[in-house]
């Protein structure tokens, strides 16, 4: 009897388990372990993980400005050149000192040219007399045409003689012809000196001119004209753009901007280390940190904001860095742009974001 019972127990166990596994065509399979890990990424990502921190974006004017480095330079270089042969006299101006123009920087000896210019002077005065006489003379027809022509040849002969030597006693001052900074004697008293030999360097240094390199990048930002802000060992001066190069530097691929900076003052010297700011106009931006921007592989910064909870890249420009800050442009007013955490969510995720005071 009770092996009987046995066997109908086990056949209803087996009539169950078959039935249990029909059952899963009939009514739909269970979900597998795959599909369950799947559901779950899906739900992870839509559900918010964490609370990230947010800004909402309030744009404000910022100067934008192009910053480079480079030397200053003296307005202008005159090297002074005798244009006659003497012995030097005198040395009229200290190396070193400021000169006006029209300042005797050397003085040459005149030898026989003052007792010639006297002679060339008197047979000028003779000529013109001569000239006048004929002239009256021809009006009364005592006088040929020829000899009114020869004596009106005789008086051009004479002042040009004069002429040339009034130059050459001029030629024998060697004088300054700007205004500016003597900075090199190049000879001594004493000193035979030969025509266009170097007598004296003077320099422009009421204003100096203030040559920087800029990237290729940033030079369309540039016109004549832009206000500069210059720093030169601790002093600070307001220049301006005179001067762009059409042409890149080979090497660098930089371009030079040449920027005239005032020096009355004569503080500055040519040839300094100068930091130039370049203002090239004012733009809105918004002002955050660089640890809450990303960039893209092919270099692009990026900035992730909440748009309907969700997380979206922004494109953004860099105007101006400060300190702490960078400011940047194309975020619009009311953006909520995401900070602190923002490294965690990607875009398309979900976000709960807590609203901070955007100073």
């Amino acid at each position: 009897m009770t092996s009987k019972k046995s066997y109908i127990l086990a056949g209803a166990v087996a009539l169950g388990v078959t039935a249990w596994m029909l059952s899963d065509n009939i009514f739909g399979s269970a979900p597998t372990a795959e599909a369950e890990i799947d559901s779950a990424e899906d739900a992870a990502k839509k559900t918010p993980q964490f609370i990230v921190s947010a800004v909402r974006v309030e744009n404000q004017p910022i100067t934008q400005v192009v910053r480079a480095n480079g030397f200053s330079e003296a307005e202008f270089v005159v090297t002074v050149s005798a244009k006659t042969s003497g012995e030097i006299v005198k040395i009229g101006s200290k190396e070193g000192s400021d000169v006006k123009k029209g300042d005797v920087l050397v003085q040459l000896d005149s030898g026989t040219l003052p007792e010639q210019i006297r002679a060339a002077r008197a047979n000028l005065e003779v000529a013109k007399k001569r000239q006048e006489v004929a002239a009256r003379l021809a009006k009364e027809n005592f006088s040929a045409p020829l000899e009114q022509a020869e004596r009106a040849a005789d008086y051009q002969n004479a002042l040009v003689q004069l002429t040339l030597l009034q130059e050459q006693l001029d030629d024998t001052v060697i004088a300054s012809p700007v205004s500016g900074h003597l900075e090199t004697l190049h000879v001594e008293a004493g000193e035979r000196m030969r025509s266009d030999m170097p007598a004296a360097t003077i320099l422009g240094l009421d204003t100096l001119s203030v040559v920087v390199a800029v990237p290729q990048t940033d030079i369309a930002n540039i016109n004549i004209g832009n206000a500069v802000t210059l720093l030169v060992s601790g002093v600070k001066r307001q220049g301006k753009v005179t001067k762009i190069a059409a042409q890149s530097n080979a090497a660098t691929r930089t371009f030079e901007v040449t920027i005239d900076m005032p020096n009355s003052d004569r503080l500055l010297r040519a040839g300094m280390s100068v930091e130039a700011t370049i203002d090239t106009g004012v733009v809105t931006a918004f002002g955050v940190s660089p640890a809450h921007l990303s960039v893209t592989e092919n270099g692009q910064l990026m900035a992730k904001v909440s748009r309907g909870d969700l997380v979206h890249l922004v494109p953004v420009e860099v105007v101006r860095t400060g300190a702490e800050l960078v400011f940047v442009s194309g975020l619009d007013n009311g953006t909520i742009l995401l900070t602190v955490g923002q490294a965690f969510v990607s875009a398309g995720d979900a976000v709960t974001y807590s609203l901070a005071s955007a100073s």
